[in-house]
């Protein structure tokens, strides 16, 4: 038994399939099934049902499933470790979009004053991303909300700093401001959408957001633009006219302006956002370090930022 067969393993029951999973691997599908044979071999028990309709897992398979991904994630961080100590200490944060400020800004720089040996590598994503790299070993820290799945709850420390408020926005003469006062139908406006993997229908969470944007007029018709850019999201608001939800804050200066307005009621609270890290990872003083600075952070506050830098 070896790595290499869990991740085969891991292939063929997320992709439903022999021949799809081959194809990842750039292996025949003979070779593939025959890898998956052996496997079940060495466990001494089945782990794929086949049939005309095709494949599914077995009850073993399930149960099995849950630890062989434990173990091929452990593994890939024990590699990612070792590749990271034979070369300057380097150490890679991600940070989900909502939070990149002034104050983010700030707190890495005092870190660089505090640690000037190390070398800190940002990789920008969103949460579901992040954690998803987060549990391969390709990051040391992930800034962004707290993992939703039970699988993430179990294996991930989330240390909690702030809640994000979001709300939809609209230029001051945008037509469904009058709408909206005038107590009539919402029009099939344009919207710019978040294309981020972690609003989906699997999460009540996420429901309760979509279901607020319908409220609003959002239809997979009407998300006319979608991006992973919150900036990309706020210029389309402020210069092309469209609907969008951005965190309350984007518009500060043109909300003051007037040219700005939020859209009545369609405030709403997203997931507490924080610190992760796996649990029980090797810590280094520079990581630890890093950590304790970003912990001080209570809020996305552009212009400031907390005085308290720990000694590293």
């Amino acid at each position: 038994m070896n790595i290499d067969k869990f991740e085969r393993m891991i292939a063929v029951y997320e992709a439903g399939s022999f021949r799809k999973a081959a194809r990842r691997f750039g292996m025949s599908q003979p070779a593939l099934t025959w890898s998956i044979r052996q496997l079940e071999e060495t466990l001494g028990m089945r782990l794929f049902d086949r049939g005309p309709s095709g494949i599914r897992p077995t009850k073993a398979c399930e149960a099995v499933i849950v630890r062989a991904r434990l173990i091929v994630n452990e593994h890939n961080r024990l590699l990612a470790d070792v590749e990271r100590s034979n070369r300057t200490q380097v150490i890679v944060v991600g940070v989900h979009p909502m939070l990149v400020s002034s104050r983010l800004a700030q707190t890495i720089a005092a870190y660089r004053q505090a640690a000037p040996s190390v070398t800190l590598r940002v990789v920008e994503g969103y949460s579901a991303d992040l954690i998803g790299l987060l549990r391969r070993g390709e990051l040391d820290i992930a800034f962004s909300a707290a993992p939703l799945e039970a699988s993430d709850v179990e294996e991930i420390a989330f240390h909690p700093l702030f809640s994000q408020f979001y709300s939809i926005f609209a230029r001051a003469d945008h037509p469904i401001l009058s709408e909206i006062a005038e107590g009539g139908p919402i029009g099939n406006h344009a919207w710019a959408q978040a294309d981020a993997p972690d609003v989906s229908i699997r999460h009540a969470r996420s429901e309760t957001v979509l279901d607020l944007l319908a409220q609003f007029g959002m239809t997979p018709d009407t998300a006319a633009i979608r991006s992973t850019s919150m900036h990309f999201i706020r210029r389309m608001i402020l210069d092309g006219g469209l609907l969008g939800m951005v965190p309350v804050g984007q518009f500060a200066t043109e909300l003051s302006a007037g040219t700005v307005r939020q859209v009545p009621g369609s405030i709403i609270e997203g997931p507490p956002l924080g610190l992760l890290w796996i649990e029980g990872c090797y810590e280094t003083a520079e990581r630890q370090c890093l950590k304790a600075l970003l912990s001080v952070m209570q809020a996305p506050a552009e212009g400031h930022v907390h005085n308290a830098v720990p000694a590293c």
